[in-house]
């Protein structure tokens, strides 16, 4: 009998393991690269949106930040984006390196459809 409790209970655990790791899981997590969030309560905050490919196209997704703060882009995104536009009145500068130093461009809503390999970071400006 008490081998029988034992068993159950490895059993609940390990179902209860499986339906937790099919919530956590992220939809589309292979499909697209992931976004950075970042930002404050109270600060004001920008988007951006990035892609992979040249003239806006490809794998894509957003970056949030609040104004004036320099964010890494994250590793799956560093020296990848090619394409990138802002969808609101806000800037954004890419930067070269992951501190926001070396080469800059300021992307808006129009944006820049054929970056080099070279953007880790971003500032939201106004």
């Amino acid at each position: 009998m008490l081998q029988k409790k034992r068993v159950l209970g490895l059993i609940g655990t390990a179902t209860g393991l499986a339906g937790l790791l099919l919530v956590t899981a992220p939809t589309g997590a292979s499909a697209t690269p992931s976004t950075s969030t970042t930002g404050t309560a109270g600060a004001a905050a920008g988007s951006w949106h990035a892609y992979a490919s040249t003239g806006f196209s490809g794998p894509n997704a957003w970056f949030y930040g609040s104004t004036g703060t320099c964010t890494y882009v994250g590793a799956g995104w560093n020296d990848s984006i090619r394409s990138a536009r802002t969808e609101s009145s806000l800037r954004v500068e890419l930067w070269e390196h992951a501190n926001c130093t070396g080469t800059s461009i300021t992307i808006d809503s129009s944006g820049y459809g054929n970056i080099g390999p070279w953007v880790s970071a971003y500032r939201v400006t106004n």
